[in-house]
């Protein structure tokens, strides 16, 4: 039963961590844009734009890694090498 715990634990744990992550990025993109909607247009406007992208485009490799996160606790590998 603890050990039953122990995962859920850690999923949560992975799970929080995730959304804090996609949550951070989606507020630096909204600042972001918020800053750029009044810039014109120049170089200046373009880097923020740039920079907006990146921030929404990394919340997919977030993702990626939350799945192989929980795919790693449901299989048990850390209770595995805690066992060394």
């Amino acid at each position: 039963m603890p050990k039953n715990t122990d995962q859920r634990t850690r999923r949560a744990s992975a799970i929080r961590g995730a959304l804090t992550g996609i949550a951070a990025r989606l507020l630096a993109a909204a600042v972001l844009l918020w800053v750029r909607r009044n810039m014109p247009d120049g170089v200046l406007s373009t880097l923020l734009l740039a920079l907006i992208l990146v921030e929404l485009g990394s919340i997919i490799p977030t993702i990626v890694v939350l799945k192989q996160r929980l795919n790693e606790i449901e299989g048990g590998e850390e209770d595995a090498a805690a066992q060394y």
